[in-house]
């Protein structure tokens, strides 16, 4: 398919096949974080907060900061498509380290691990966490070393590359079937030293949200005290993206915006009344809430997270008769839109955003692979995309 460069510095391209169907677009609907805020030093350094705490401070496991994860692993992730929940994506890298620290105990050390640990079972927070402090006194007798694994992570057999494409084999970013080799209650194991649901306040989720919204921020949303003392809030790192400009040139071209986003409805509202920018937008935005409950209604049969494009269908029916664009900022939205198109809808486009990303080389690569119509640095760059293509400027 056939690109059209507006800007090469700024990273701008639309499908040339796709320049009538942009001018047409009358609905504009956007993603929230990577879109509206700047996530750079919120989310991603979340991931990376609750990894290290894991093992190096719950665990009591040696090892050096920053280092179990990055920056460019994380979004080595989230080009899966698989990993657009973040406390999924950090899920998953605690279960890649854990599981080759477990899976690489000696014969002898591993059998004893199992029968002091092998029935191991969440039941609250308080009593999880010594248990978790014993794991790591095991493990730290037993000679287990985090910076070897470290510098092992990119091996081709057992580095991050091979977990991952075992994720994409599977479709499935929580029970990845890594180092196969493993017993199934190895793996099991494995899994519930790591307590996590999607749609409960587990062991997980809540290391991540504290981890993310610091003290002040987690006593406001919660309405109960942290547990693991992060006092920090990322959430106040957080800038918009769009300026006043660009919002005023959106609304006045498409009408009141729509936002569809996995971020919880109250720090994605509390955002926008934070900054007096709730006036842009429907009044019906989509947050994780609506998806979540949306799926609690089918009995949690199927996920509707991205890239699943089922609720994303349902919200848009009441514009099926206009052509609508979607902006977002992973591969997870570009494989939403196009699930979307297979399940029959013709009124749709993607742009992609790439400020997101620390590897923006990469990200167009996988929109251009996945049919982006519009790829641009960020949604500053809409009105000129527009009066290019219209020959205004």
């Amino acid at each position: 398919m056939a690109y059209q460069c507006l800007d090469k510095n700024r990273r701008i391209y639309y499908r040339a096949e796709s320049a009538k169907a942009i001018m047409n677009v009358e609905t504009l609907i956007l993603d929230f974080d990577g879109v509206l805020v700047d996530i750079s030093q919120s989310y991603n350094q979340a991931i990376i907060r609750v990894v290290d705490y894991y093992f190096l401070d719950i665990l009591g496991l040696e090892g050096e900061k920053g280092k179990l994860i990055t920056e460019k692993d994380v979004q080595d992730f989230r080009d899966t498509g698989l990993y657009n929940n973040d406390w999924s994506l950090a899920y998953a890298a605690i279960n890649y380290y854990l599981t080759r620290i477990i899976g690489g105990l000696r014969r002898d050390a591993l059998k004893e691990f199992l029968e002091q640990f092998g029935n191991v079972q969440f039941a609250n927070i308080q009593d999880f966490l010594p248990l978790l402090n014993r794991v790591g006194d095991f493990l730290r007798s037993h000679g287990t070393n985090l910076s070897e694994l470290v510098n092992t992570k990119n091996k081709a057999d057992l580095g991050l590359n091979a977990f991952l494409a075992e994720a994409k084999k599977s479709q499935n970013p929580i029970d990845v079937p890594f180092m196969p080799r493993i017993q199934d209650r190895t793996q099991g194991v494995v899994k519930r030293l790591i307590p996590y649901d999607v749609q409960e306040d587990d062991f997980l989720r809540r290391l991540f949200e504290e981890a993310y919204l610091g003290k002040k921020f987690f006593n406001k949303f919660w309405n109960t005290p942290p547990v693991f003392g992060f006092k920090e809030s990322l959430l106040e790192k957080e800038s918009f993206i769009p300026a006043m400009e660009t919002l005023d040139f959106l609304q006045s071209r498409f009408g009141k915006l729509l936002i569809y986003s996995e971020k919880p409805r109250v720090q994605g509202v509390c955002l926008l009344e934070d900054k007096n920018l709730k006036r842009y937008f429907e009044d019906r935005f989509v947050f994780q809430d609506e998806i979540f409950e949306a799926e609690k209604n089918d009995r949690g049969n199927v996920s509707y997270t991205k890239p699943n494009p089922a609720y994303f269908i349902k919200t848009i029916k009441p514009f099926k008769n206009k052509m609508i664009a979607y902006i977002g900022d992973t591969a997870a939205d570009a494989l939403m839109i196009n699930n979307a198109k297979s399940e029959g809808l013709s009124n749709i486009l993607f742009f992609g955003v790439l400020c997101s990303t620390s590897s923006p080389d990469e990200l167009l690569s996988e929109f251009t692979m996945h049919g982006a119509d519009v790829i641009m640095t960020d949604i500053n760059d809409i009105p000129y995309i527009i009066n290019r293509i219209e020959g205004k400027i």
